[in-house]
């Protein structure tokens, strides 16, 4: 849990962290509770890393070709 919120932290995190600043204070100066609830959504999404993609399922997968690259198979279209 500690290795999750310390690590990892790429524009996309960093930017969640701003608009969740953003927002409470935009909240605490206007007393709006909206934009509480929206500087818990993005603060959480910045700490966590968590996004539309949950806890990273749809992560991308890990780099690396299957098969021979030389090997190439053409088919003749008449």
């Amino acid at each position: 849990m500690k290795e999750r919120l310390f690590t990892g932290w790429n524009a996309q995190r960093w930017l969640r962290a701003v608009f969740a600043a953003v927002f409470l204070f935009a909240g605490a100066t206007r007393h709006e509770p909206v934009a509480f609830v929206a500087a818990a959504f993005f603060g959480v999404q910045a700490l966590f890393n968590i996004g539309c993609c949950g806890s990273a399922v749809c992560a991308p997968r890990a780099s690396g070709r299957k098969g021979d690259p030389s090997e190439v198979v053409y088919e003749e279209i008449t």
